[in-house]
């Protein structure tokens, strides 16, 4: 009965909707325009640009070079003089290098990390603003049908009055519960109004843009167990970043003990000099060399301690968000099961108090029942069509919670 007088409401709104907004259309939309997901992204393109630059390191670097120049002195005619030429090296033996490679692969991967895990954190604001305002338009719609029906029992208490059938504090707390109605129908209004708002805001849209007709998936039933999602939650952006933490503080402690070795490089050029173009006096070189540190005041040793002691703390890191994301996600599995059941609950009483009302209505007219009867029964039927609105709400939260458990 309540979903039928919810589609009866919402009708006339859909007729004049122009088009409906899915929740995958919003999310693209979302990640577009967001300022927060739009930053996100220039720091992983930046992360990736770096790791280029480090894996360049790996490779021969060539430059050129030319210089001219024109001098002279008093009496004497000026002179000129020119070279140009180019030059190449290419590590042969350097640890820190490779070092450097994995550091930057592991900062990429940290901000491809961080970069899902906001994306994560936007869905689930999104959906919960998807729920909030479909949740609030029932309502509304659930609150013009109660004004109407508050409207209808006034009318028939005032005759039953005036007929002498009814008693006058019937009539009043009648007046009362159809001005309490209208007082919660306006605040329905303003919270569509400010969860709208919401909504433009995290779409990048202005405040007052009209919201159109929105399409959310119902949430699926969920399993009996978690264990299903065990493969999943080890691709968990938070655990993505500490295993990114730990390669770069082992990329570090390989960087400081090598500080401790020696380093070899080949390098080579050819040059032309001369003082009058075109002459072609020309050299060249080619050579390696050879570094190796012999006393550097402790330095060293203190650097590859401190990277040692980085790593550990990386790795307790490590331990401890893979404990926190498995009991945050089985926190919210289990929040998911309840408000699934919960919701089964909600529509039992809701078909309960329909009939009850339905009775108990007919009972009164038929001057079988007391207006206090009537009213309790109506009250609680208003409660259970609202709280039946709350729970599925609650159940679409839970669900988009457990997917940001996740990390999706």
């Amino acid at each position: 009965m309540l979903r039928s007088l919810l589609i009866l409401a919402l009708l006339p709104a859909a007729a004049d909707a122009l088009q409906v907004l899915t929740f995958d259309e919003a999310r693209g939309e979302m990640i577009a325009a967001n300022p927060r997901a739009q930053a996100s992204a220039r720091n992983l393109e930046t992360a990736g640009e770096r790791l280029t630059a480090a894996r360049a390191g790996l490779y021969p670097y060539f430059s050129a070079s030319a210089a001219y120049s024109r001098s002279g002195s008093q009496g004497l005619a000026p002179g000129d003089s020119y070279s140009y030429g180019f030059s190449g090296s290419q590590p042969l033996f350097s640890p820190s290098v490779p070092a450097a490679v994995r550091s930057a692969e592991a900062s990429y991967r940290s901000a491809a990390a961080a970069h899902d895990g906001l994306l994560s954190r936007l869905g689930y604001d999104l959906k919960a603003a998807f729920a909030g305002i479909l949740n609030a338009r029932e309502a509304l719609a659930l609150s013009e049908a109660t004004l109407k029906r508050r409207e209808e029992n006034l009318e028939l208490i005032r005759l039953k009055y005036e007929a002498g059938r009814e008693n006058k504090a019937a009539l009043l707390e009648t007046e009362a519960a159809l001005k309490t109605a209208r007082w919660r129908h306006e605040r329905y209004r303003k919270e569509l109004l400010l969860l709208e708002r919401g909504l433009n805001r995290l779409l990048g849209r202005g405040p007052r843009e009209p919201v159109p007709g929105l399409s959310l998936p119902e949430p699926p039933a969920p399993p009996a167990e978690l264990s299903p999602f065990e493969s999943r939650l080890r691709e968990h952006p938070s655990l993505r970043a500490a295993r990114a933490a730990v390669d770069s503080a082992e990329a570090s402690a390989d960087s400081a003990r090598a500080g401790r070795l020696p380093e070899a490089s080949a390098n080579g050029s050819y040059r032309w000099s001369g003082t009058d173009w075109p002459d072609r006096n020309s050299a060249w070189s080619l050579g390696a060399s050879v570094s190796l540190p012999l006393f550097a005041g402790g330095r060293l040793k203190a650097g590859v301690a401190a990277a040692r002691s980085g790593l550990a703390s990386a790795e307790a890191d490590l331990r401890n968000a893979s404990d926190e994301i498995h009991l945050s996600a089985e926190d919210a599995f289990l929040s998911w099961r309840e408000a699934a059941a919960w919701l089964d609950v909600a529509k039992s009483s809701l078909d309960a108090a329909e009939a009850r009302a339905w009775l108990v209505r007919k009972q009164y007219l038929a001057g079988q029942t007391s207006y206090f009867e009537w009213r309790t029964v109506e009250d609680s039927l208003i409660t259970e069509q609202n709280d039946y609105l709350s729970a599925g709400r609650a159940l679409a939260l839970a669900h988009a919670a457990f997917v940001r458990a996740l990390g999706e």
